[in-house]
């Protein structure tokens, strides 16, 4: 459940790829004209353990577009958000009364009430509890990664891209995140504050490898939830970027649990002929 949960929130590797200590790779050769990069990213962090490499403004610099799996400033996609954030009917059922009480009671200590699961649906709990995890010293100083990255010098002007649509993410999220999820993760709640404080060591100390090994390790995510959270994503992506790097420089920009494993971005387009070379400075 721990991976589960933190593999939502934030990330989303074959071990010879990432023997290399970043996140960000070049793409090259099996006919591109262009290099383009892939970088994994943390999407959210606090203020006062984010930051972003030089190396990935000067990545950004070389390229004609950017691709996130959302852009959370497109206004269609805003729009889109607010037309999909409703309940899911009948969240509940199913759930045995006494793991209800026990939800509830955990979710009044964080503020939070299981009542507002008539309004809104499991993905909007899910990143209301994945901030809180976070604990930031500053609760307003909070970072977006996809939001930061926009902001630098090489990302000015550039259109942006999306991989996938945000109708796609919220469902994908309220059919990920069962109440029986929400009660194993309830359960263990208090671990959820050091694991993430884990998760943002690793990522910030570009430690792939051993943020991999750590996921791998604290792993409890069934097949099923890994080809829907990862894999089945990753596949439709690999359907998509080809064609976007032939006539253009992309900066992709996705959860760096996305680079990972046999069925990861990195290895897919290894795959495919493609070159891929670590940019470690």
């Amino acid at each position: 459940m721990k991976k589960l949960f933190l593999t939502a929130i934030a990330l989303c590797m074959s071990v010879a790829l990432f023997a290399q200590d970043t996140f960000l790779w070049k793409v090259s050769g099996n006919g591109l004209t262009k290099d383009s990069y892939v970088f994994g990213t943390l999407h959210m962090a606090c203020g006062q353990d984010f930051k972003i490499e030089n190396k990935v403004n000067e990545a950004l610099k070389t390229t004609d577009r950017i691709a996130f799996e959302i852009d959370a400033e497109n206004p269609e996609t805003l729009k889109a958000m607010q037309a999909n954030m409703g309940p899911v009917p009948g969240f509940f059922d199913g759930l045995a009364p006494e793991k209800k009480k026990v939800i509830d009671s955990v979710l009044m200590t964080r503020n939070l009430n299981s009542a507002m699961l008539d309004k809104v649906g499991p993905a909007m709990l899910l990143s209301i509890l994945s901030i809180q995890g976070f604990e930031c010293a500053n609760p307003t100083d909070f970072k977006m990664m996809e939001l930061e990255l926009k902001k630098l010098e090489g990302a000015a002007g550039k259109p942006v891209d999306e991989l996938e649509t945000v109708e796609f993410q919220i469902n994908m999220m309220n059919e990920f995140f069962k109440a029986e999820d929400l009660y194993n993760y309830v359960l263990q709640i208090d671990s959820v504050k050091s694991q993430t404080k884990h998760l943002v060591q690793a990522y910030f100390g570009q430690k792939p490898a051993a943020l991999e090994e750590w996921l791998a390790k604290t792993s409890t995510m069934t097949p099923e939830k890994e080809a829907m959270m990862l894999t089945n994503r990753n596949k439709e992506w690999m359907t998509k970027m080809p064609d976007m790097m032939k006539n253009n420089s992309m900066f992709f920009a996705v959860g760096a649990a996305h680079l990972m494993g046999k069925n990861g971005i990195l290895q897919l387009l290894k795959d495919k002929g493609y070159t891929l070379t670590p940019i470690l400075n």
